[in-house]
């Protein structure tokens, strides 16, 4: 009989421990002998992970307003109105923290994709059953790091009434990512689709600032060299996280899926059938999420080149 001992720990997580989920270890529960696993934490330690998550966000949020409000309020008449202070604390210590904290982790994560990256075993069914089913701890960190960020951007949306298009944006993201934890599937991708590709977010929420919908009115004409470095950084990883590696990624989830989705048809009627409906259910969203994102990385990408001709021409 095989043990599972990644000696990670000197003792056995099991699912049913409640408990803050800190270290990547805490991910990798087994079964009560330690026989079995890895195993994904309980629903219960993972809320409770996330309720914390979203609290540190708030506190940060509010640390970020009270040193503004201290040290630069007095650096422009821009930054005396407390309105400007705000939105300037939100995308700075919320949005940009949580988009560098899961992009970081899918970052220190990106060896287990590098088999993704290549053509092989695509036409193997067991090899597209073993990614979907296979439950992977760094997976399910960097999920459940993405769904605090989207639950935190849920409320913001709404506080700030952001528009329609951004609520269901956060709602579907996050109802995808908790799909990857729970019933728990490919979690392999969600490094890549709830990590890796936030870097480019990371930097996109930070020129946000400067927009004058979304951000501070002005900002841009009192830093114009800022604005201008920010563009042409998120415009680099953008290509990079959502042009190049992107389409790889989805070509592959969409593949898996695929094959997976029509053996659940097939084992229908066996007595040994597994796929439940909330598990094909789920899948499916999560498909037909990849594929509405992948939509709009190709809409991001035309508008990113108009906005770049138009600021070029400008400064031309």
């Amino acid at each position: 009989m095989c043990i599972y001992n990644r000696g990670l720990s000197a003792r056995v997580r099991t699912p049913n421990e409640t408990r803050l989920l800190l270290s990547l270890a805490s991910y990798e529960c087994t079964d009560e002998k330690g026989e079995k696993g890895p195993i994904a934490p309980s629903k219960k330690s993972s809320l409770i992970t996330i309720a914390c998550l979203c609290l540190l966000l708030v506190l940060n949020e509010q640390f970020a307003r009270y040193m503004i409000t201290k040290h630069l309020s007095d650096l422009h008449e821009i930054l005396s109105h407390e309105i400007n202070r705000f939105i300037l604390a939100r995308h700075i210590a919320v949005d940009a923290v949580a988009a560098g904290a899961v992009s970081y982790l899918g970052i220190i994560h990106r060896q287990k994709l590098s088999h993704l990256i290549t053509v092989q075993n695509l036409s193997d069914p067991k090899a597209a059953k073993s990614r979907i089913h296979t439950y992977e701890p760094a997976g399910h960190q960097v999920l459940l790091y993405f769904c605090a960020y989207q639950a935190k951007n849920f409320y913001d949306t709404f506080y700030w009434n952001d528009g329609i298009i951004f609520v269901l944006h956060h709602l579907l993201a996050g109802t995808t990512a908790w799909f990857g934890m729970y019933p728990g599937m490919a979690s392999i991708y969600g490094i890549f689709f709830m990590g890796i590709s936030e870097f480019s977010t990371f930097w996109l929420v930070l020129l946000a600032n400067f927009d004058n919908d979304l951000g501070v009115t002005g900002l841009d004409e009192i830093f114009p060299t800022t604005k201008i470095v920010l563009g042409v950084i998120f415009v680099v990883t953008f290509v990079i996280c959502r042009v190049i590696l992107w389409p790889i990624l989805a070509y592959h989830f969409l593949n898996d899926s695929k094959r997976v989705l029509a053996l659940a048809e097939t084992e229908k009627a066996t007595s040994t059938f597994k796929y439940t409906l909330y598990f094909r259910t789920a899948l499916k969203i999560m498909v037909w999420s990849c594929v509405g994102l992948s939509a709009l990385q190709i809409l991001f990408l035309g508008e990113i080149i108009a906005t770049s001709k138009a600021e070029i021409s400008a400064l031309l």
